[in-house]
């Protein structure tokens, strides 16, 4: 089942990416694997760098509220016009609550009532547009939304799927505006039966650690709480197959061709993945825009990386630019979005060692 939503007079005001001060080369885990490994992963998957946060400590949260103030700074936005706050992430800071009250209240947002947390995942930002757009539908003037994923506590990889991952933090502001600007357009299909193709099982209360480990053993649930299983061949049929068939309908839904856009940001799943659906959906090269040689695979954030990417990539702030994003990934879930966005609104990336103390250690709770 697909849906359809058109938005008129709303429009992304700013967008800021964060990635933790941490810069790292594949050839930095050569030592991890057998010879020639680490170049096979890089030339498959189109990863030669990453920013990651284990040893630096900063959550997602953390890359989020950067990202979030050097928008308030830069385009000098009243955060009390902030009356709405979405946070997307499959990192939190906590079980409960929700991280994006945390981040609420680290940004001093007192006016901000509508605040929630989603962990819809690598199609975090085109799904989070269309939640913002709806909420200012309902009423609201200016929403801030945030996406993004970070793990500082998972170690160095142990196999290369864990090569794949980098962190990031996106802010984007979206706001009411009389301006004569073209609507932004969204498609989101879920096909739920596919749920188990890419799942994260054990550690809730469907299987919890407890009774996994009566079965399995301390040892296998401690390491699988949490762990997430992929199906490569069912993930990698349905990115290649069902994204670009979404793209497809959306674009005849609209009237509009390819060739209408002048950008085309495609979730960073990894390289051999992007070039097939950019082929399917006939996106000339030259418009497709690419951050996963230097940043990797940066999950619901990845397509807004790419607009802060190229930007600062090719020193262009100015001008307006029509994007096309697609993103795909786990529920199984595909979205398209088409809005226009003004280059000069997009924010340099920003490296970042901040993180927060919330003032809690061993000894705070449950003594």
């Amino acid at each position: 089942m697909m849906n359809f939503f058109e938005f008129k007079g709303i429009k992304i005001a700013g967008m800021a990416t964060a990635v933790p001060d941490r810069h790292q080369k594949m050839s930095d885990y050569d030592y991890l694997f057998a010879e020639g490994e680490v170049e096979k992963f890089c030339a498959a998957t189109g990863i030669y760098e990453k920013y990651n946060a284990y040893g630096v400590g900063t959550t997602t949260s953390d890359l989020c509220v950067v990202a979030a103030n050097k928008l308030f700074e830069k385009l000098n936005i009243n955060k009390d016009t902030i009356d709405g706050l979405i946070m997307i992430t499959q990192t939190p800071d906590y079980f409960v609550p929700p991280t994006s009250c945390i981040v609420q209240h680290r940004l001093g947002l007192d006016n901000c009532g509508l605040v929630y947390d989603s962990n819809i995942g690598c199609t975090a930002f085109p799904f989070g547009l269309q939640m913002a757009c709806a909420n200012i539908m309902a009423g609201c003037k200016r929403i801030l939304l945030l996406v993004g994923d970070a793990n500082p506590n998972r170690g160095e990889p142990s196999n290369k799927d864990g090569l794949l991952f980098g962190d990031a933090g996106v802010a984007i502001i979206v706001e009411k505006t009389d301006e004569d600007i073209s609507p932004i357009n969204i498609a989101i299909e879920t096909i739920g039966s596919g749920y188990k193709s890419l799942i994260t099982p054990y550690g809730m209360e469907r299987h919890p650690l407890p009774v996994v480990a009566q079965t399995r053993g301390f040892e296998f649930a401690a390491y699988y709480n949490n762990a997430t299983y992929m199906s490569g061949t069912d993930v990698f049929t349905f990115s290649i197959k069902d994204a670009p068939r979404t793209t497809k309908t959306f674009l005849a839904n609209l009237g509009n061709d390819i060739s209408d856009f002048d950008l085309v940001s495609i979730h960073q799943a990894n390289k051999m993945i992007i070039d097939n659906v950019a082929k399917r959906i006939k996106a000339p090269q030259e418009k497709v825009i690419n951050s996963i040689e230097r940043f990797g695979n940066t999950r619901g954030a990845s397509t807004a990386v790419n607009i802060c990417d190229y930007a600062e990539n090719n020193n262009i702030y100015e001008g307006d630019k029509k994007i096309l994003a697609l993103a795909f990934g786990i529920g199984l879930n595909v979205t398209v979005a088409s809005f226009t966005i003004d280059m000069s609104v997009c924010l340099p990336i920003i490296k970042t060692s901040e993180v927060y103390d919330d003032g809690i250690d061993s000894e705070t709770y449950f003594k």
